[in-house]
């Protein structure tokens, strides 16, 4: 069963939660009082019972229910029960407030931060005993500065942001011939090639051509990839990095533009 303790001044919101976490539990296996306790029931006595059969209590908390000598009983109650019989208490802050200090080695449900969709999803993973663990986004490792320092130059930076890229192998793509830029990489390269890879102008499909360089090192946090674009005469048409992955598979870089020192 599940516990609602909340301080009736919070009613508007924790009714709202309630009504979210009755439609996956239904109303007999939630002690909320407002359906729990009815005209002529013994409050205390209700809560007490409420109390006595929680498998989960959601401690809403707030300034209100901190100043509450009712709600503090319930919660104090209900801690000293889950310590001892390895039951589930969990504060779910409503309010910009501090847990009290006995609660503040507690992992709360962030509600107020975090928004009531959240927040309801993890009360039920709690509730049902399921991780609340949610994945993060993946984000991109390599990502390129680049400086278009005039039309006939270019600068470009590639960055590991989090950790090492052992094979750091890069095609620098452009709407050129292959004899109207040069690629220069400050490091020593195994090898620079040529290839092409599909664009478009103007809707017009168009084969863009590409230079590879692949580095002796690997690419590090602390050390980046630095090239030069030099066009012999043409302007620079630039149109993109990939990294390249396999002899048939690669990945755009995300570039940002930016000014570079060297």
């Amino acid at each position: 069963m599940i516990f609602i303790s909340y301080n009736h001044n919070d009613e508007q919101l924790v009714d709202m939660v309630a009504r979210r976490l009755e439609l996956e539990f239904g109303r007999n296996n939630i002690f909320y009082d407002k359906w729990s306790i009815q005209p002529g029931d013994s409050i205390i006595g209700k809560m007490n019972e409420g109390i006595e059969k929680f498998t989960t209590f959601f401690y809403f908390l707030s300034p209100n229910s901190l100043n509450s000598k009712m709600v503090t009983k319930e919660w104090q109650s209900a801690l000293t029960k889950s310590i001892n019989e390895n039951l589930k208490f969990v504060p779910v802050r409503i309010a910009d407030c501090k847990p009290p200090a006995i609660l503040i080695d507690s992992l709360y449900i962030d509600l107020y931060g975090a928004g009531l969709d959240d927040a309801v999803a993890q009360m039920k993973c709690v509730a049902k005993g399921n991780s609340t663990y949610k994945a993060l986004a993946d984000i991109e490792n390599v990502k390129a500065i680049v400086d278009i320092v005039s039309d006939k130059l270019i600068k470009i930076e590639i960055r590991a942001m989090m950790f090492s890229e052992n094979d750091a192998n890069f095609a620098f793509i452009f709407n050129n011939k292959y004899e109207e830029f040069d690629v220069q990489p400050e490091d020593s390269t195994h090898y620079d090639s040529t290839g092409e890879v599909d664009g478009s102008a103007n809707g017009i499909p168009i084969k863009l051509k590409m230079k590879t360089v692949r580095l002796f090192r690997p690419l590090t946090p602390n050390n980046a990839m630095r090239v030069t674009i030099t066009s012999k005469g043409q302007q620079l048409q630039f149109a993109g990095i990939m990294q390249v992955l396999s002899n048939v598979q690669g990945k755009p870089v995300q570039i940002e533009q930016g000014k570079l020192s060297w």
